[in-house]
């Protein structure tokens, strides 16, 4: 006889969202909440598109000013932005019950594996952290795993590393940050210009300074003798 998980039993006495334990790591409660973002959204998660939805948060984060939250600590590995805490952690979650992982692919087809919460959740991530998450997952949770891995390789601080030619270098996702505020200082820039009244040279300037420099020729040539000598 199958012993009933957590969530079995919670989900037989109640339809609301189950409280999980706290405090959680980060890295667990940011998986947390793509899933249920991905639930919300009737969006399927498998491993690869997890792992960059992750990426996407902590760079959306860190773009707007703020810091990287989901715990993960982001390389370039070979198949893009990765942590291999990440696998440690979808184990944990699924050794709770809390998600159901299909396992009837090879181990080697690590993208191919899907992931779904069991039972519904609360948040597991503060606010402002589940703001992010669900934005990036309605932006991109429909994408397939290959074209989140493209978007991934796209973005700066990867083209940073592929640049560099280091794999397993540790992302630098402030590049992101740097590259928005460059862009927002250029938008700005452009709409000024468009905006702005057209310069134009007052009508025979240019004389007027021709005429200016040769009266000041003869002067200019008394204090450059005078400054530095017969030579």
């Amino acid at each position: 006889m199958r012993v009933r998980g957590i969530g079995e039993v919670v989900s037989s006495i109640t339809a609301k969202p189950v409280e999980l334990p706290q405090p959680l790591q980060p890295l667990l409660g940011s998986v947390l909440a793509v899933l249920k973002a991905a639930r919300e959204c009737s969006h399927e998660i498998n491993r690869t598109k997890l792992v960059k939805l992750l990426y996407f948060a902590d760079l959306a984060a860190v773009e707007s000013g703020g810091t990287a939250f989901t715990g993960a600590t982001w390389r370039w590995d070979n198949f893009g932005p990765y942590d291999h805490a990440l696998k440690r952690a979808e184990n944990t979650v699924v050794e709770m019950e809390i998600v159901d992982r299909d396992d009837q692919t090879r181990v080697e087809e690590y993208g191919s594996c899907h992931l779904a919460l069991a039972f519904d959740i609360d948040d597991p991530l503060p606010a402002e952290s589940m703001r992010i998450i669900r934005r990036v997952v309605s932006l991109h949770g429909a994408k397939s795993a290959s074209v989140l891995r493209k978007l991934s390789y796209q973005t700066p601080p990867m083209v940073e590393a592929e640049a560099a030619g280091d794999r397993n270098v540790l992302l630098d996702l402030s590049r992101a940050r740097r590259v928005r505020q460059i862009r927002e200082l250029l938008e700005r820039h452009r709409r000024h210009r468009a905006v702005a009244p057209k310069q134009t040279d007052d009508a025979g300037i240019g004389d007027e300074l021709l005429a200016e420099m040769r009266d000041l020729a003869e002067l200019r040539g008394h204090v450059n003798v005078t400054e530095l000598g017969d030579r």
